[in-house]
């Protein structure tokens, strides 16, 4: 703790001046420098350099009147008096030298700590920025995805309207432009009736073949009987065309979700039988869908061959779960993929229960 300056000031004269007593009293010689230089270490506690120069200074007259008007000792021949004041004058001045090295340290380390300081400064607010950049790009693709997720389902949506209600129908009346030639008054050979008979077939098989392409791009079911009935057809299919069980465990809610989120949880069921088929080997499929009036949970799980999920996130295999990252995302929810090889695949996706706004 500095003392205060008036304070440290009296307290450098009186010393300097009892030391300058004690010198013309006794011949200390070099001894008296020696406590000279405690009085400029003394002075060291002032914040400025200029009081230890000062100090230096005035007890460098002090030590050389003491010279000129203080007792000699007999005998002592001249130049080792002169020697002992000139030692005397060194040690008096070698703490300022001392004091402006360690000033001129103290000055270089808070200029390299300032410049330090500015630097991590400048170098936080770019990183700020570039996060804040950063954050703003991400938010953008989500949103981006978000919509052409949205456009893609939309479109899907006309597709399967327009497979169904026009080239459907198309088909339909053909058959039946077909079906008025086999009239018993039309009299045709066999062979041109038995290529009528083979056309309608096809024509029928086509007609099918368009229903179920139909189906595939945006069940009908979804928007007459709701998700629960689209679930089950869906799973039905499923376990009709790949011989593994189902199983769909849905209680009843009070609250039906929009038609959006129901189109996303649709497509994100749909997508994990997609990858079960192509890559779980699994004999069982367990599909639980638990909703409230504020969220929805769902889970599908499989006992098929398991995956290591870091290593799925860079193939091909981690697409499908990249997309169903991203819908669950365009909804504000999370998805979570739980899996080790030999150990079956759980997918867990939360969404609650209220429409992102558009961007």
């Amino acid at each position: 703790m500095t003392p205060q300056p008036q304070l440290l000031h009296i307290l450098i004269i009186g010393v300097s001046l009892a030391l300058f007593g004690l010198d013309l009293l006794l011949p200390l010689g070099v001894a008296n420098a020696v406590l000279y230089a405690g009085v400029v270490f003394l002075a060291a506690l002032s914040p400025s350099l200029r009081l230890p120069v000062l100090t230096a200074a005035g007890c460098s007259a002090l030590t050389i009147i003491g010279a000129w008007f203080g007792p000699s000792i007999p005998g002592v021949p001249l130049w080792v008096a002169l020697s002992n004041r000139t030692l005397s004058l060194v040690m008096i001045w070698a703490p300022i030298l001392f004091l402006t090295q360690r000033r001129q340290t103290e000055i270089l380390l808070r200029r390299l700590n300032e410049s330090l300081e500015t630097r991590v400064q400048t170098r936080t607010a770019e990183i700020a920025a570039k996060e804040l950049a950063l954050r703003q790009t991400q938010e953008e693709l989500r949103a981006l995805t978000s919509r052409l997720l949205t456009v893609q389902d939309e479109e899907r949506r006309r597709i399967a309207h327009d497979l169904h209600d026009d080239i459907n129908q198309r088909l339909a009346m053909l058959a039946l432009g077909l079906r008025t030639l086999e009239q018993p008054e039309q009299a045709l050979p066999e062979s041109v009736r038995a290529t009528l008979n083979q056309s309608q077939q096809d024509i029928l098989l086509l007609s099918e073949d368009v229903r179920r392409m139909a189906y595939r791009f945006h069940p009908s079911i979804l928007d007459d009987l709701g998700l629960d009935a689209a679930l089950k057809r869906l799973l039905d299919d499923f376990t009709h065309r790949t011989k593994i069980k189902t199983l769909l465990v849905n209680p009843p809610c009070s609250t039906s979700p929009s038609k959006a989120i129901a189109t996303t949880v649709y497509r994100i069921v749909q997508e994990c039988l997609s990858n079960i088929t192509r890559h779980a080997k699994a004999t069982r499929v367990e599909v639980e869908l638990f909703s409230s009036e504020r969220e929805l949970d769902l889970t599908v799980r499989d006992n098929g061959v398991g995956f290591e999920v870091d290593a799925a996130q860079h193939e091909r295999q981690g697409l499908g779960l990249f997309n169903l990252r991203e819908r669950a995302l365009a909804f504000c929810g999370t998805s979570r993929v739980q899996s080790q090889p030999g150990h079956g695949t759980e997918i867990h996706v939360h969404l609650p229960l209220s429409e992102p706004s558009s961007p």
